[in-house]
């Protein structure tokens, strides 16, 4: 079935690959249209673009295209012209290179989007300049360029399409609504310091720093700082996590927000973190986009190619010593053993290490 689908959209891509509208290569584009439509951490990992793209191109109409459950979050992301949604399916495929096409788009940027509909949505824009970092696509013969491979940072691969285009500046800071950097809505639960936020969950479970990991964790930092708070975080599928959490570890100190919040909502609580210990996850993500405090876990995956890349002096990373141990198999027969690889200790001593430096941390101003 997928098969046939994807040799249908090449059939489609073919026969309209040859009416796209004639590029212009030696001129500026006039709108761009970036594409990061799928989880929430690769989301704000394009937001670089978003930026980079407008301070580029200052004159140029810049359209986001985002997955529908961003939406609310990215609402007013500076910069932005037009904010449209696609969840990357089949079904909404063609209205979405519709309203591309009802904007006149002449470059599209596909910062993070699934194949192969993300070129066809490119193709059937009428865009003339269609550009996306390296891909197995088997659609990626109808791409403006072939990029070359780029082994650092996601952030800098990305911003690679911006670079291809002729801008000049570029900026790897990730970027959010300024309402996030104000004061917290009226009613908005308030938190005092110091807070510790633990996130237990990610999207998959090699991702996973052991539950068991989390509760010792808790239990030490509660005995080393008798006063701090402990706020559990998590998307409402991760609330069975807490529950299992607090199973094993009840204390009035323990504060579950685990899916009590809209992710547009989130913000507000992360912003009161003096320390987010946390897993490879969109909260990750966010928190370092607030200027929150992280010590992120990586196990499989590579905090040199997805972690922090901002504010050094704020962020502590966790490499596994295994990192790539199962690669090579399905994610969904991966374990958690490369995560479970990260000790207790060295976390432990990185929140310390945080905590001592909290007045640095703006939500404390």
């Amino acid at each position: 079935m997928k098969a046939a689908a994807e040799h249908l959209l090449h059939l489609a891509c073919t026969l309209y690959a040859p009416f796209r509208h004639s590029g212009r290569p030696n001129e500026p584009p006039r709108v761009i249209a970036i594409v990061s439509n799928t989880a929430l951490g690769d989301t704000l990992l394009s937001t670089p673009v978003v930026a980079s793209a407008r301070a580029s191109f200052p004159s140029a109409r810049l359209l986001l295209v985002v997955h529908p459950r961003y939406q609310s979050l990215l609402t007013g992301l500076p910069g932005v012209d037009e904010l449209l949604t696609y969840d990357g399916g089949y079904r909404q495929l063609l209205p979405t290179a519709r309203a591309l096409r009802k904007a006149k788009v002449d470059t599209v940027l596909l910062a993070h989007s699934n194949a192969p509909q993300d070129i066809a949505l490119c193709v059937f824009s009428g865009a003339a300049t269609l550009l996306k970092p390296v891909t197995r696509s088997p659609l990626r013969k109808f791409l403006s360029s072939q990029l070359p491979v780029h082994h650092g940072h996601i952030i800098e691969t990305r911003c690679g399409l911006v670079r291809h285009l002729g801008g000049r500046e570029i900026t790897s800071r990730l970027l959010l609504p300024t309402r996030y950097h104000g004061e917290p809505p009226p009613g908005f639960v308030r938190l005092r310091p110091p807070v510790i936020g633990l996130q237990l969950g990610a999207a998959n479970r090699y991702k996973m720093w052991p539950l068991g990991y989390f509760t010792d964790l808790a239990k030490r930092l509660l005995d080393s700082w008798p006063d701090a708070t402990l706020v559990l975080t998590g998307s409402p599928a991760e609330k069975g996590l807490a529950r299992t959490f607090l199973s094993h570890l009840r204390d009035p100190r323990i504060v579950d927000h685990c899916g009590a919040y809209q992710v547009e909502e989130l913000p507000w609580l992360l912003r009161q973190l003096n320390v987010l210990v946390t897993n490879d996850t969109g909260p990750m993500h966010l928190a370092i986009a607030l200027g929150t405090p992280t010590v992120s876990l990586f196990g499989m995956t590579s905090s040199r190619l997805i972690g922090p890349y901002q504010d050094p002096h704020l962020h502590i990373a966790l490499q596994s010593p295994l990192e790539g141990a199962e690669a090579h198999l399905p994610k969904k027969r991966r374990s958690n053993r490369a995560m479970a690889a990260i000790t207790v200790e060295s976390v432990l001593a990185a929140v310390q290490q945080l905590l001592e430096n909290r007045h640095a941390h703006p939500a404390d101003h």
